[in-house]
């Protein structure tokens, strides 16, 4: 049995739920088994049509940590920001409702937050898939506290951590003027960067704390092309130049990998690029290249990858095929 964690401090835990009555009470007790008890447990049904909306109010009844907000369906980010506007706790955690997190992931989340006298702190996560396979992509061992620059480098590397709200905690007062944007996907990246520069510096904790299921569908995941990464990667760029030039090999290089992902998904969903579309990718790739050449913080098989999508198309989508298969993700 996991020792309770008391404090005084209210957090305030966010779960947007869509579709997703086969998960959200397995993730719903996995956030009631906290060792950290002073919270409150945010439901926003954003309009689900299955029985998601019948079992907020059930669980509701088993705690009354468990606030339960039914709305009009407008997306992810629309359920986010009503969780946002409704939240009491003086720290804010964001939890997808198909996933799970393990139960010391608030409370050391928390304790990290105070190690560092931080506004924000992440930690480790594992993708999780239906048939029980477990990955965990990140290593352990690193508990450290990153500096504004550095953490910017960590969250567009995707290696420690990335810009997803998950996984991550924060003091609610970084939201004063924040909202996740609503119509748009990858709506994580349009405000992630923007955190960190209010937040100043992240704690991280390597312990891999979150579990990301791995499935063809969810509130967070569908088939349509998602064009919205690449406008999220070029506000980020526009922001970071005008702040913070010295971060242009960073912005500029996360903006080319977000053409050449973009492209991916066409790859992966089976759909056909248009020429015009792919040119565009191109010329985008193109101009920022000599960021890409000169970063030392990407590997040299990221950039063999970059140099193969600018000389032949047919050429990288084989090797983008093949790459595939051998890898779950």
């Amino acid at each position: 049995m996991e020792e309770k964690v008391i404090d005084n401090e209210l957090i305030s835990v966010i779960v947007p739920i869509y579709n997703v009555e086969k998960y959200l009470e397995k993730c719903v007790n996995s956030i009631l088994k906290q060792t950290y008890i002073n919270l409150e447990i945010i439901l926003v049904d954003d309009g689900s049509p299955d029985r998601c909306p019948e079992i907020c109010d059930k669980l509701a009844i088993t705690d009354d940590r468990i606030i339960v907000i039914h709305q009009q369906n407008g997306g992810l980010s629309k359920a986010r920001n009503a969780g946002i506007d409704a939240a009491k706790g003086a720290y804010l955690v964001f939890v997808d409702s198909d996933d799970t997190v393990e139960y010391e992931l608030i409370e050391k989340l928390y304790k990290c937050l105070k190690k560092y006298n931080c506004k924000m702190a992440a930690c480790g996560r594992k993708y999780v898939f239906e048939d029980g396979k477990i990955l965990c992509k990140v290593p352990e061992g690193i508990d450290t506290v990153y500096e504004f620059e550095d953490a910017i480098k960590e969250m567009n590397t995707f290696r420690l951590f990335d810009m997803s709200a998950w996984a991550k905690i924060y003091a609610k007062e970084l939201f004063s003027t924040i909202r996740f944007p609503e119509g748009k996907l990858s709506e994580d990246y349009f405000v992630m960067y923007k955190l960190i520069d209010l937040a100043h510096k992240v704690g991280y904790i390597s312990e891999p704390l979150y579990n990301y299921l791995q499935r063809t569908s969810s509130i967070s995941r569908n088939k349509k092309i998602n064009h919205d990464f690449i406008e999220a990667a070029q506000t980020q760029m526009d922001y970071l130049d005008d702040k913070y030039p010295d971060l242009k090999q960073v912005s500029h290089t996360a903006f080319a990998s977000a053409n050449l992902t973009v492209y991916d998904f066409y790859i992966k969903n089976g759909v056909k690029c248009s020429k015009g579309n792919k040119e565009k990718f191109r010329k985008n790739v193109q101009d920022n290249i000599e960021y890409i050449d000169s970063n030392i913080n990407i590997s040299m098989a990221k950039k063999i990858q970059f140099k193969l999508f600018m000389k032949s198309y047919l050429l990288y989508n084989i090797v983008f095929k093949l790459y595939r298969k051998m890898r779950r993700v």
